[in-house]
C-alpha cells in the first residue's frame, strides 16, 4: 500500500453532513491516535482509582477529566483533520489486497 498523508478513511466519504461516521486507520499514526485516546481514558481511570483509594477525590477527579479531555480532543482533531475526504475505506482495502 502506498504511504498516504491521511491517518483515517471513512466508509462513505463526502461532505460532512453526508459522510459516514465509521473510520478505519490507514497507518500506524491512525492506530496511535486510537491508542492515545484509549490510554487517556484508562490512565485517567487508573489515577482516579489510585487517588480514590487514598480518599483524595479532589485530585483524582480533575486528573481523570484532564486526561479524558486530552485524549478525546486529540482523537477528534485527528479524525477531522487527518481523514481522506475523497477516497473511501473500501478503496484503501482494495489497494491492500493487491
Amino acid at each position: 500500500m502506498a504511504d498516504t498523508q491521511y491517518w483515517f478513511a471513512r466508509y462513505r466519504p463526502g461532505l460532512p453532513q453526508n459522510a459516514s461516521r465509521g473510520l478505519i486507520p490507514l497507518n500506524w499514526k491512525g492506530q496511535a491516535a486510537i491508542a492515545a485516546f484509549v490510554l487517556g481514558i484508562v490512565g485517567g481511570g487508573a489515577l482516579f482509582l489510585i487517588f480514590a483509594l487514598r480518599d483524595q477525590f479532589a485530585i483524582g477527579i480533575p486528573l481523570f477529566v484532564i486526561l479524558a479531555i486530552a485524549g478525546g480532543s486529540f482523537f477528534i482533531w485527528a479524525s477531522v483533520a487527518k481523514t481522506d475526504p475523497i477516497k473511501s475505506a473500501y478503496d484503501y482495502l482494495k489497494e491492500r489486497q493487491k
